[in-house]
């Protein structure tokens, strides 16, 4: 039997080719297997408007600041406020109280300027010979309360009545001070020169006063070093934030936290210059837990984050801010008083401009 002949190179290739064609015939034959398309895309919804209680005034009508996005914007109101202090707002919802021979009424929206509307609060003889009116909004922006300020007689201490919707029943307040929401409950800052804090209930119909930074200070003839209370805010973890001007040499901002009758000293920051009695230091919360505190005489700006301090002159403030506004914890407002002649030391004036800052308050530049 002969022996077998080897198989040519080129025939195994061949054969090999073949092979695969075949089984690739055979797989592409099959039915095949359908694929599951992709989920759509979901545009991420646009930036909601934030709105402030920053004011400005051009040609006559007055607009609040907003932030839209990354963008700066301002949202015309439909009167006149009342007062500097006169507006409230939160996300999309802004609320002004204005003044006219009926009385005095609020203005709210809650499309962020869109659409108005317009109710009557307070009779014409309530509101006669007021000295100002006040708005805080809660800091979820469900409850608005209104303190109308009343005129105090030399060394008498100032007066004031609260209102809160959507009632509006006038409750007496214990003295005139800057009102603030925690929780469910009204706090105030106030007093004579501002040296006591109460803490109030839903309503504004009782008060009870508060040991923060040491002993009660008497309800009239106080001394005038006496320690200021600033506006109280709530922080991130819903404990009460309470500012303290110390008015010594040098003066201060001490910062207490709590809530209810307990408050603890959280840090203590060193300030230069005079504040004069009764007023305090801006403090501007952020939205990330950290604080803002300004120096009185100087754009100095302090920077407070838990334990950690720092501090710098912050570029582009002509002065110092007459308040401080953060929208986001870089995004924020400041309000300066500017000062201008018109030839050498005569024909000045002063006027009230709003800057704006995108880096957390180390920059500023004039608002748009």
């Amino acid at each position: 039997m002969p022996a077998p002949r080897p198989v040519a190179l080129a025939a195994l290739v061949a054969t090999g080719l073949l092979a695969a064609t075949l089984t690739g015939c055979t797989s592409t034959s099959r039915k095949q297997q359908p694929t599951t398309p992709a989920p759509p895309t979901t545009p991420a919804p646009p930036p909601k408007l934030l709105a402030t209680d920053v004011t400005t005034t051009r040609g006559g009508h007055t607009s609040v600041f907003a932030l839209d996005g990354r963008r700066w914007t301002t949202v015309a109101l439909p009167h006149p406020p009342a007062d500097a202090t006169a507006i409230a707002a939160h996300g999309t919802d802004i609320y002004a109280a204005d003044a006219d021979r009926t009385g005095i009424a609020v203005d709210s929206s809650h499309d962020g300027g869109k659409s108005w509307q317009h109710r009557h609060v307070v009779d014409a003889a309530d509101a006669a010979d007021l000295a100002g009116v006040d708005l805080a909004l809660s800091p979820d922006g469900s409850k608005l309360a209104i303190m109308l300020d009343r005129p105090s007689s030399a060394g008498a201490v100032a007066g004031a009545s609260v209102l809160v919707e959507p009632r509006y029943v006038p409750h007496e307040a214990p003295a005139a001070g800057q009102l603030a929401w925690w929780r469910d409950r009204l706090v105030l800052s106030g007093g004579a020169l501002s040296s006591r804090f109460f803490l109030g209930d839903t309503t504004g119909a009782k008060w009870t006063p508060q040991p923060v930074a040491g002993p009660l200070a008497p309800a009239g003839d106080v001394d005038p070093n006496v320690a200021t209370f600033g506006a109280a805010t709530t922080r991130p973890d819903g404990t009460l934030l309470v500012p303290v001007t110390t008015h010594g040499r040098p003066p201060g901002v001490e910062l207490y936290g709590g809530g209810g009758a307990t408050f603890r000293r959280l840090v203590r920051v060193a300030l230069a210059g005079d504040f004069g009695a009764g007023a305090s230091a801006v403090v501007a919360p952020r939205p990330d837990g950290s604080v803002v505190v300004a120096e009185a005489t100087t754009p100095r700006l302090h920077i407070v984050d838990g334990d950690a301090q720092r501090s710098f002159v912050a570029s582009g403030l002509p002065a110092p801010p007459l308040s401080l506004t953060f929208v986001t914890p870089t995004m924020g407002l400041a309000q300066v008083d500017v000062a201008g002649c018109a030839r050498a030391k005569t024909g000045c004036t002063s006027r009230q401009e709003v800057f704006t800052t995108a880096d957390g308050g180390t920059s500023w530049r004039p608002a748009p």
